[in-house]
């Protein structure tokens, strides 16, 4: 079996080099300085890694990118041999900088391609969080609105809504949320037929399903409503009364809001993401 590059030794010191000098801002940031990474990049002298940074900060430059946020010069003391110090230049490097560096360095230097390997995968793993945070919320609510879903179909049900007419109590919800039926919804955002309308919702989306579930359960049984069409009536002012909470805050409203990819995509996705391959150890 052939080698990945990670997986060869001079490629995993480089990567366990660059990782040991990370640093960890106050905030939770994280940068590396240019004086600690020269070396392992495979650069003898200041003054050629200096070049390389300069090609990095034009990169920024050139895609509207704010350089201070990337690249901000610093001093340290450093040994200048027998014993003695001196100020010296440096400069704070994010991740992105880091990688942009790499992309301009001499691509003939195993330690530049290995960098490059371990910048450009910490770089997508902090993509991929930032997705993965969404998509677990997405998730979570998901979840939350099947729950909820079901509690409302038994309020519903104890109220005088039977089993056959589920369909027509729920469906109210969507017409006063939507101001349409659930059928015409999904064929306004492009969802399947026979694909659930829940699993193509984005949180805000699920988050308004829920809370108008939940409140009409809540009113439905603390008002002791009763009987099918009071029950469907009831569901659906109350619909109409969370869509215009929605309106008057200035939130987009359900039909407003574009179909997401299939809720299982996103389990995959997370699920997927505890393999994803991380710096080796």
């Amino acid at each position: 079996m052939s080698q990945t590059p990670s997986d060869k030794p001079e490629y995993r010191h480089t990567m366990q080099r660059l990782e040991n000098v990370r640093k960890t801002a106050s905030d939770g940031s994280e940068f590396w300085l240019a004086r600690d990474i020269q070396h392992i990049l495979g650069y003898s002298t200041w003054e050629g890694f200096e070049g390389v940074m300069r090609r990095a900060s034009a990169a920024f430059a050139n895609n509207g990118k704010v350089l201070s946020h990337h690249i901000r010069e610093t001093s340290k003391m450093m040994p200048i041999g027998k014993g003695g110090k001196r100020r010296g230049t440096d400069f704070f490097l994010s991740r992105g900088a880091c990688y942009l560096i790499t992309l301009n360095g001499d691509p003939t230097k195993p330690e530049i391609a290995a960098a490059q390997e371990y910048f450009a995968s910490q770089t997508r793993a902090r993509e991929l969080d930032s997705d993965l945070v969404e998509g677990e919320k997405r998730v979570q609510m998901r979840d939350k609105v099947s729950k909820s879903f079901k509690v409302v179909s038994g309020i519903a049900k104890d109220a005088g809504v039977a089993n056959q007419r589920q369909a027509l109590f729920h469906d109210a919800r969507y017409q006063g949320l939507y101001g349409m039926s659930a059928r015409e919804m999904k064929a306004a955002k492009g969802i399947g037929g026979k694909e659930v309308a829940f699993d193509r919702m984005g949180s805000l989306e699920l988050s308004a399903n829920d809370f108008q579930m939940n409140l009409a359960a809540e009113t439905i049984r603390k008002d002791s409503i009763c009987g099918e069409a009071a029950v469907i009536q009831k569901n659906k002012a109350i619909a109409v009364r969370v869509r215009h909470t929605m309106e008057k805050s200035g939130s987009r409203t359900p039909d407003q809001l574009p179909a997401e990819e299939p809720i299982k995509e996103v389990r995959k996705r997370i699920k997927n993401s505890r393999k994803v391959a991380s710096f080796p150890k």
